[in-house]
């Protein structure tokens, strides 16, 4: 949620651009646009302190969809909207509420999750089978990360390893590893968010984290940062601001977007994070510094704000990965009955082995491999999938090898 200064505002309405257009906006008469997202072609944006609305016809006509969600003196405090199948979630301040039916009606999906003005699930993520809810506050204060396989019939606690002072603010998928960014730091799992790690060279704020080529990008209460290791160290990105209270990242048709809260209100970089122009004409001066948050749909990007939802086309859409910058380790056989056989090339020094089961709990550790070959027995792995997972001991980044099924 942006919280818009009446100084920033008087001053915003007096500026305004003749530059063409980078942003279109979808002139949907909405209003303080919070969350953004897409089910079965239709659009659902989240409006406060209106609840969500719905549009059928690409964003030029929006109908109130709010039957179910818990209003308080005729209005609906909704913070976010998320989707994982045929599911909608919506966070409120009175709890999570789950929609079937493309959001005729909700139904309460919170069961002993904290809901308040303050501590509410302010943005939803899908990885796998999980929805992952992210909640406002401070993990102490009943905020940080919940997941649910069940659609909300139950949800697990998906913030273990995280200090209880943390806020998280975002979760980002890179291959087979998340990246949680908080108000502590970053931290990764490799076991879909059932424990994680802190990332040893950030221990600062960071609001979002995207990958683009072989850079991870951050926004950070330092600016907007690259790192060419995997996370091992930072480098400031040209172009941009150095000193930031929040922010918002975003890879999409092949650049790295950002949103930061300042007049120009969105930059884009198009060689991989290392700099940064500033992207922000066909937003109204008011809208610019009030952009919320980011939504990819195919070829559409999305950002909601203060008057309005506004959308750039791109030509194809981008999936976050992070490439080797040498030789890749690799294992054989993939499909094994008593051992298999890990290779570890030069370059990447020591690692610890990881084996991950498809429920996501970790099976196997074994640490101080060194470059070159090392057989792995089976001895008490069940049948089933692995995900072979190599982690630096040092920068503790994990990186996905491969799959390999035991029989």
């Amino acid at each position: 949620m942006r919280i818009l200064p009446t100084s920033a505002f008087a001053s915003a309405v007096l500026l305004s651009s003749l530059l063409s257009a980078q942003w279109t906006p979808l002139s949907s008469g909405l209003q303080q646009i919070r969350s953004i997202t897409s089910q079965s072609g239709a659009l659902y944006a989240v409006t406060f302190p209106t609840g969500v609305r719905k549009s059928v016809n690409g964003g030029t006509v929006w109908t109130p969809a709010n039957t179910g969600i818990t209003q308080t003196n005729g209005n609906y405090f909704v913070e976010s909207v998320g989707v994982k199948g045929s599911f909608l979630f919506a966070g409120a301040h009175a709890g999570i509420f789950k929609s079937n039916d493309g959001g005729a009606s909700w139904t309460n999906a919170n069961g002993a999750l904290t809901a308040s003005n303050q501590v509410y699930a302010n943005k939803f993520f899908s990885f796998g089978n999980e929805l992952f809810a992210v909640f406002a506050g401070t993990i102490a204060q009943g905020g940080g990360v919940y997941r649910t396989s069940d659609n909300g019939a139950i949800w697990n606690i998906g913030h273990s390893g995280m200090g209880s002072n943390a806020t998280v603010y975002h979760i980002t998928s890179v291959g087979a590893v998340l990246y949680a960014c908080t108000s502590v730091g970053i931290y990764t799992s490799v076991t879909q968010g059932q424990s994680w790690t802190p990332l040893p060279s950030v221990n600062y704020a960071v609001f979002g984290l995207a990958a683009s080529g072989s850079n991870l990008v951050i926004v950070s209460t330092f600016g907007l940062r690259y790192s060419t290791n995997n996370g091992g160290a930072w480098t400031d990105c040209g172009g941009t601001p150095t000193s930031l209270a929040d922010g918002e990242i975003i890879t999409f048709d092949g650049k790295v977007y950002a949103i930061v809260p300042n007049q120009t209100g969105c930059y884009r970089s198009i060689d991989a994070g290392l700099t940064f122009g500033a992207y922000g004409t066909g937003l109204s001066a008011i809208d610019a510094i009030s952009l919320e948050e980011f939504f990819a749909d195919g070829t559409k990007l999305y950002t909601g704000a203060f008057t309005d939802i506004y959308s750039i086309t791109g030509t194809s859409t981008t999936v976050n990965t992070v490439e080797a910058s040498g030789p890749a380790a690799y294992v054989f056989p993939t499909v094994f009955e008593e051992r298999f056989t890990i290779v570890i090339p030069e370059h990447m020094g020591t690692r610890t082995l990881i084996l991950i089961d498809a429920q996501g709990k970790e099976v196997r550790r074994m640490e101080g491999l060194e470059p070159g070959e090392h057989v792995v027995p089976r001895q008490s792995m069940a049948v089933g999938t692995l995900r072979c997972v190599l982690m630096d001991p040092i920068s503790g980044h994990p990186q996905r090898v491969g799959t390999l099924i035991a029989r």
